[in-house]
């Protein structure tokens, strides 16, 4: 399976999410311990890849907040995560759209009077949450193929978190965003990089200095520079021996997260450590088994967050039918369980989508007479009935 980072724009608006578990100042935004609860509820939930209740306790902090501009940055930042993690979701879902636009709007508006305060660190504040939240509508353009607005945006948010530091230069959060800009704009191409290119030059090694700095001497945002830089290593650099205690501290932090359960997977498989990736394997499985309804949504986020447009690309099942072929040899020299069941129905998943239907056809037989996981029977019956390909897939 492939990776990719995290859009430039949309790192600058989710590292909110990571940056303010508590005040930043006296003069600053401030959430009282009832919001507190309900962001880290939110985050704790999105990492879970619960986005309905991640989103419920970010709606219940912007109701108990309505004048923090913080409130409104934080939802529209797990509805993006959500849309990139979920291919074509807001194309599905045109409310979800609405609701992030709205959000991004009030962000903005919130933070007036931040921005006109004569406290220096209000003042910061103010700039730092207008920075990120220009960030994310200037990729949603992007997205859009709107390159100048793009384009005034991200130089907009640029110019904004550089005056955040300007005002406080031990405002060390700021360089996440500085920093996955730098990054990412150097990786553009095309049209897109010529907007850029117009005044707001990428730098790769600048860019992964200021994430490596948010790193190390972010107050909040550690975890969130830890993400990134966590992709960076797997789907840029192929440096899987640096990103290897970066997952392995994003899971300290987010124990429940199935997300960063299934990095662990992948990046044990391209360390060839073979022992641990299938141990984990298995300990994904126990979580579907216990919520397997419940956990069909996810699924999405897990098969396509990593590859976007090129979801269940024929490298991508090439790869992960590898991985089963050798979980499946494993789990034959124990008794049939539920498990095998698991690992037969993905594996006739990957085969029907790679065209390759006699094989997938035995695979799913064989699952329609195991011990079953959640609807698997009925699952492998319709699959039996007609091919699930790509496309059928996508919509499960």
């Amino acid at each position: 399976m492939r990776f990719r980072p995290l859009p430039f724009f949309f790192s600058l608006g989710l590292c909110v999410c990571v940056v303010l578990p508590l005040p930043l100042s006296a003069a600053g935004p401030q959430l009282t311990p009832a919001a507190e609860i309900q962001l880290n509820e939110g985050i704790t939930r999105l990492y879970a890849l619960d986005y309905t209740a991640s989103r419920a306790a970010f709606r219940k902090l912007i109701q108990l907040e309505p004048d923090n501009p913080f409130g409104y940055l934080f939802e529209a930042g797990g509805l993006w995560w959500q849309s990139f993690q979920e291919y074509g979701l807001f194309q599905d879902t045109p409310t979800l759209q609405g609701l992030f636009e709205q959000d991004i709007e009030s962000a903005i508006l919130k933070t007036e009077p931040y921005l006109a305060s004569s406290d220096p660190q209000a003042k910061a504040d103010g700039y730092f949450v207008s920075g990120m939240a220009l960030g994310t509508r200037g990729q949603w353009s992007l997205l859009k193929n709107k390159w100048f607005d793009a384009y005034f945006d991200g130089k907009k948010a640029v110019k904004h978190l550089n005056k955040c530091l300007n005002l406080d230069a031990q405002y060390h959060d700021a360089y996440l965003g500085l920093g996955v800009f730098d990054y990412q704009a150097a990786h553009l191409s095309g049209i897109a990089r010529l907007g850029f290119l117009l005044g707001v030059r990428g730098d790769e090694a600048r860019g992964l200095k200021r994430i490596e700095f948010a790193l190390r001497r972010g107050r909040y945002a550690n975890r969130q520079a830890a993400q990134f830089l966590a992709a960076i290593y797997l789907s840029e650099l192929h440096d899987y021996a640096q990103a290897r205690p970066v997952v392995e501290s994003l899971r300290r932090d987010f124990p429940a997260s199935s997300y960063f359960l299934f990095l662990d997977i992948l990046l044990s498989c391209n360390l060839a450590d073979w022992d641990r990736s299938l141990a984990l394997g298995r300990e994904h499985h126990r979580r579907v088994a216990a919520d397997p309804k419940g956990f069909r949504r996810k699924w999405l986020t897990l098969a396509c967050g990593l590859s976007g447009p090129d979801c269940l690309s024929k490298e991508d099942l090439e790869r992960t039918l590898n991985w089963l072929d050798r979980a499946l040899n494993a789990a034959l020299q124990e008794p049939p369980d539920a498990y095998r069941t698991h690992l037969r129905l993905l594996r006739a998943a990957a085969l029907d989508a790679l065209g390759r239907r006699e094989e997938a056809v035995a695979d799913y037989q064989k699952a329609e007479l195991l011990p079953p996981i959640g609807d698997s029977r009925e699952l492998a019956r319709e699959c039996l009935a007609a091919p699930c390909g790509r496309g059928a897939l996508l919509k499960r």
